[in-house]
């Protein structure tokens, strides 16, 4: 009977720190990553389960070392451009010496290669303010391009999403500020 409580413990000790460890880890890539200014295009499709999101789409496909093949994990490394903001700049097959890369999937790969960014592709956002948040993303994605941004964190590796701004507002603050 002891051996079965111990390996329950042990059992319930493993399923608690797994997500424990998911949380620190992000939580960790949030507060002590490099920050980085993507521009983004979105719109609003709904997720069954988890509601619905702006889906984020980036301008994902970079060169890439001769060696990548599709489905790959590559160090994708970030670069600024003249305006301050980041893009996608190479996708490497070897751990580069500084700290602005993450580690990314491959859809494909020849002398370029197109990233999967599921994990900053989608922004959650309450349903009653969706319809009216992707009118706006969409307005912006096309008349002004340069005042709709992602902000990303990117550490060891990782990269999540800290917020979505229009005009240097992060969205929800700007959907409140600007009621119709």
């Amino acid at each position: 009977m002891n051996a079965k409580k111990f390996l329950f413990g042990i059992f319930a000790l493993i399923i608690l720190a797994v997500p424990a460890y998911i949380i620190f880890k992000s939580e960790d890539v949030l507060a002590g990553g490099n920050k980085h200014i993507l521009h983004t295009i979105g719109f609003d499709p709904v997720d069954k389960f988890r509601g619905h999101y702006l889906d984020l789409n980036y301008d994902d496909i970079v060169l890439c070392d001769e060696d990548l093949k599709k489905g790959d994990q590559a160090y994708v490394v970030l670069e600024k451009d003249s305006l301050g903001f980041s893009y996608f700049a190479f996708a490497e097959s070897e751990k580069p010496d500084h700290s602005d890369y993450f580690i990314c999937k491959l859809k494909y790969a020849q002398e370029k290669a197109r990233l999967d960014l599921n994990n900053i592709k989608r922004y959650y956002i309450n349903e009653d303010k969706v319809e009216r948040a992707e009118d706006i993303v969409q307005d912006y994605t096309r008349n002004r391009p340069n005042d709709i941004w992602v902000e990303v964190s990117v550490l060891d590796g990782e990269i999540r999403m800290v917020d979505l701004f229009i005009e240097g507002t992060p969205i929800l603050e700007f959907l409140d500020n600007t009621e119709e």
